[in-house]
């Protein structure tokens, strides 16, 4: 199978795992034993007990016709199409928690601070990862292999919050190296503002979360490039280049490179599962991004945000498969040839 005929085949099963994804994303909250309609108006609205019943009947057809409440009335087939329209149009109407922000606006103040956070440190524990774990898988046996396995399995014992809650003691309360929390130093800024001392104040704040993050994620990434990278240095091909007189440096870099791929995967894959992965640092270091958005959603059944974090997943989740797959088979020819004939 070509290369082409090889990416089109993948593009064509992401394209239908991710109509698959944003259709469970439809069905899912609908599964919940609850009524968006009384909830709604229970929450916020309970002073229309106090109205007269006229007064009352127009402000709640005012309210649906304003909130666009009259959609969840409808069948839920008719529903259903609403949606697939909506997320072609990339329309997700205002939030209920947030009325009258629309959605949209919610996602695009919020992603830069989960990106600033999640990234850099997804980034920083997959390349230190994989190196730590070369540097093991070859110094197998030895005290260095022991010290960073078990110093890595004990700190993965920790959840992230947990990890969080000691660098903020440590180095925060203790010694005063790193601000407590907040984005930004809120008491210099009111607000973001595009220059170069507010730049300084929103890196200084995110070294404490990005680090939380990387310390939580290191170990994974390590005993992964470890535990492939073992059994690859023992294969006969491996043996072969060593008895052809091929110098033990090189044997080891195209077992490294070798042992990469799946953990190359694994990467290009969690870019879009940590976003998840920050809401609990979100909420510890008080940074309203997705994940904080996420929780408010889940929390007030917000379905217009609840619709649009769900789409900008399943999107992000399979692009990033799809990109993955893609690449794997550039990087390893033998994905793209030998390996996907019967695919």
């Amino acid at each position: 199978m070509s290369r082409r005929k090889f990416v089109v085949k993948k593009a064509i099963f992401y394209i239908v795992t991710w109509f698959f994804g944003i259709s469970i994303d439809f069905v899912m909250p609908r599964l919940i034993p609850w009524d968006i309609m009384s909830s709604f108006f229970y929450t916020r609205l309970q002073m229309l007990q106090y109205e007269p019943a006229a007064v009352a009947q127009q402000m709640y057809q005012a309210i649906v016709q304003e909130f666009g409440l009259y959609k969840y009335q409808e069948p839920l087939y008719i529903q259903y199409i609403n949606y697939l329209k909506d997320l072609l149009e990339l329309k997700f109407g205002p939030s209920f928690s947030y009325f009258p922000t629309t959605v949209n606006t919610l996602i695009a103040q919020a992603a830069p601070w989960t990106i600033l956070i999640v990234y850099p440190a997804v980034v920083a524990a997959f390349v230190g990862g994989v190196f730590m774990g070369r540097f093991a898988a070859i110094r197998r046996g030895s005290a260095w292999d022991y010290a960073v396995v078990a110093a890595l399995m004990f700190l993965n014992t920790f959840p992230v919050f947990v990890t969080g809650e000691i660098l903020i003691y440590v180095l925060s309360v203790k010694y005063h190296v790193f601000p407590l929390g907040e984005p930004y130093n809120i008491y210099k800024f009111t607000r973001p503002v595009l220059s170069l001392p507010f730049i300084e104040s929103v890196l200084y704040h995110a070294v404490l979360p990005t680090l939380s993050l990387t310390l939580f994620s290191l170990a994974g990434w390590v005993l992964g490039m470890r535990n492939n990278m073992i059994p690859i240095l023992q294969e006969d091909f491996m043996n072969y280049y060593r008895a052809m007189g091929v110098p033990e440096r090189v044997v080891r870099q195209r077992a490294f490179r070798t042992a990469l791929l799946p953990n190359f995967t694994g990467f290009t894959i969690s870019l879009a599962y940590a976003i998840l992965g920050s809401l609990t640092i979100e909420t510890l270091f008080n940074y309203a991004g997705l994940g904080y958005l996420f929780s408010v959603a889940v929390g007030g059944m917000d379905y217009p945000l609840l619709n649009g974090l769900l789409f900008m997943l399943v999107t992000l989740m399979t692009v990033s498969g799809f990109i993955a797959e893609a690449l794997s088979g550039i990087i390893d020819p033998r994905t793209s040839r030998e390996e996907v004939e019967g695919l």
